[in-house]
C-alpha cells in the first residue's frame, strides 16, 4: 500500500466491497478507524497477524502495534537517527564524515510466523533490520547489522517470506527486491533481488560460489532502477512484479516504461533460472471500428494474490481456490512514470502465468527467438541455445537459463475508472464471490 498521511486512507471505518466477478450490490462493511496522531507521520506498510489479529502499521519514524479493533496497545520510535550514507549499518570509518538528523522510512514490514517475530527494515543505517517480538514490540529489538533495503527515502523494497529447496537445514527464506540508489559506496552489497536466511539475513549461501540473488549489471544501474512494487510464492517459484524501462540503453530512452512479472525457480541456490515477462492490463476504448486497438496500462500501483471463489473462479476456468493476482495500473504520461488519472484492474490467473513462463522458455529452447535480452543482468550470456541442442528438458528448474521473454502476459481489464488514481488494493473471499477493496491517491475507496 503507497504511504499516506494520516488525515488520508489507510484505514477507514466504511470498506465497500465490490464484487470482482457474479451479478449483485457492492456490500458495506463497519470498521475502525486509526490516526497516529501527528500529521507529519506517514503510513507505509500495513500487516495483519493472521493468529491474533493484531495488526503491524510500518510508518516514517514509526512502528504501531494495534489490536483487531485498530486501538493502539504500543508503539517503537524508529528514526530520526544521525546517519550518513558514507557510514556503514554500524559505524564509520572516516572521522570527517558529517551525520545528519535523518528520517527512517519503513521498507520492510514482515512477519515471520514459525519465530512469532516482525521483521522491520528502514532507510537509515544502509537499509539494515530490526527484529521484533510479536506480542510487544517495544521490547527489546535485535538489530541485524546488515544491509537489505534501499537506503533513501523513495526507492522501492519489497519482501516476503517463502520456501526454498536446497538448503539441509531450513525450509523457508526472506526473498527481498530492492532498488538500486548509488547513495553512497556500500550499495554494492545489496542485491537487486536475493533470498536471505530468516535468522541473520545473510544471504541464503548453498556454498561459497552460489549465491542465490540478482544483480543488475554495473554498466546499467544507474540508469536502469527497477521498482519492486509486490512478491509472492506460487508452488515453486518466487515471483516479483516490477516496474521498469522498456530498455536498459539510454538510447531508447522514450521507449518508456511497462510492469514485469519476475520469477526464480525455489530450488535454484545460484538464480541462473531468473525470467522476466511483462504484465499486461489492456484497456478496450470506446470508440467506434477505428478505434479497436486496446491502451496498455502500462504502470502497476498495486497487487495481491488471493485464492479465488467460486463465481471468480468459473469466470477464470481455474479450479475454486487456486490463486490469482489481482492488479491495479494506470497509464503513463508519456515516457515517465508519472502517470494520468486514470485506473484499471486486471486478474491473472496462476495458471496462465505459469503457462506464459512456460511459452517464453519454450521460445528460447526451440528456435523462435534467439536472443535472451538479459544484457542488463549480471552475469548474462546473450544467446538462446541452438534450437535441439539441449535435448529434452521436462522441468525448466533444472535448466540454467536467464531469459527476458517476449510473449506477454495480457488480459482485458475487468474494472476501469477513467478519471480516478487507485493506488491501492487488497482482497478477499467471501464465497462464492472474491471481493476487492481499492484505495484512490486522495483517501477514498472507490466502488464500481
Amino acid at each position: 500500500m503507497s504511504a499516506v498521511a494520516w488525515g488520508i486512507f489507510l484505514f477507514v471505518s466504511t470498506f465497500i466491497a465490490i464484487p470482482i466477478s457474479g451479478s449483485g450490490s457492492p456490500w458495506t462493511y463497519m470498521s475502525a478507524t486509526f490516526r497516529p496522531g501527528n500529521e507529519s507521520v506517514m503510513l507505509h506498510h500495513m500487516l495483519v497477524d493472521q493468529v491474533t489479529g493484531r495488526v503491524y502499521v510500518g510508518a516514517s519514524n514509526w512502528i504501531f502495534q494495534l489490536n483487531a479493533n485498530l486501538e493502539k496497545e504500543t508503539q517503537l520510535e524508529t528514526g530520526p537517527h544521525m546517519d550518513s550514507p558514507l557510514c556503514t549499518a554500524t559505524s564509520c570509518s572516516d572521522d570527517k564524515v558529517t551525520k545528519v538528523p535523518t528520517n527512517n522510512v519503513n521498507k520492510v514490514l514482515v512477519i515471520d510466523y514459525d519465530s512469532r517475530t516482525l521483521i522491520v527494515c528502514g532507510s537509515v543505517f544502509q537499509g539494515a533490520c530490526h527484529k521484533l517480538r510479536l506480542d510487544n514490540i517495544s521490547h527489546a529489538a535485535e538489530f541485524i547489522n546488515v544491509p537489505v533495503a534501499a537506503n533513501d527515502d523513495m526507492s522501492s523494497t519489497f519482501a516476503f517470506i517463502g520456501p526454498e529447496n536446497y538448503l539441509v537445514d531450513q525450509k523457508k527464506v526472506l526473498y527481498v527486491g530492492s532498488t538500486f540508489t548509488n547513495n553512497g559506496p556500500y550499495r554494492d552489497l545489496v542485491p537487486a533481488i536475493a533470498s536471505r536466511h530468516l535468522r541473520n539475513l545473510d544471504l541464503a549461501e548453498l556454498g561459497f560460489s552460489s549465491q542465490p540473488k540478482m544483480d543488475i549489471d554495473s554498466r546499467w544501474r544507474d540508469y536502469f532502477r527497477v521498482k519492486y512494487k509486490y512478491g509472492f510464492f506460487s508452488e515453486t517459484h518466487a515471483y516479483f512484479v516490477t516496474v521498469q524501462r522498456k530498455s536498459h540503453l539510454p538510447a531508447y530512452e522514450e521507449d518508456g516504461y511497462v510492469t514485469r512479472l519476475a520469477r526464480v525457480c525455489a530450488n535454484d541456490p545460484k538464480y541462473h533460472t531468473y525470467i522476466e515477462v511483462t504484465l499486461q492490463c489492456l484497456v478496450e476504448r470506446g470508440g467506434g471500428a477505428g478505434d479497436a486497438t486496446p491502451v496498455d496500462y502500462n504502470i502497476l500501483q498495486d497487487a495481491v494474490v488471493v485464492h479465488a471463489g467460486e463465481t471468480l473462479s468459473t469466470s477464470l476456468g481455474v479450479m475454486r481456490g487456486d490463486p490469482v493476482l489481482i492488479a491495479v495500473f494506470a497509464p503513463s504520461v508519456s515516457h515517465t512514470t508519472e502517470t494520468h488519472e486514470a485506473s484499471a484492474m486486471c486478474i491473472y490467473s496462476l495458471q496462465e502465468i505459469e503457462q506464459k513462463f512456460t511459452e517464453n522458455t519454450h521460445m528460447c529452447f526451440n528456435g523462435s527467438v534467439r536472443s535472451r535480452n538479459m544484457e542488463y543482468v549480471a552475469g548474462s550470456p546473450g544467446e538462446c541455445p541452438l534450437a535441439g541442442s539441449a535435448g529434452n528438458i521436462f522441468n525448466f528448474c533444472d535448466a540454467d537459463l536467464k531469459i527476458s521473454g517476449s510473449a506477454p502476459i495480457s488480459t482485458i481489464a475487468s474494472l476501469v475508472y477513467p478519471n480516478v488514481s487507485i493506488v491501492a488494493l487488497t482482497a478477499a473471499v467471501t464465497n462464492p464471490h472474491t471481493v476487492v477493496f481499492l484505495g484512490t491517491d486522495d483517501g477514498y475507496l472507490k466502488k464500481g
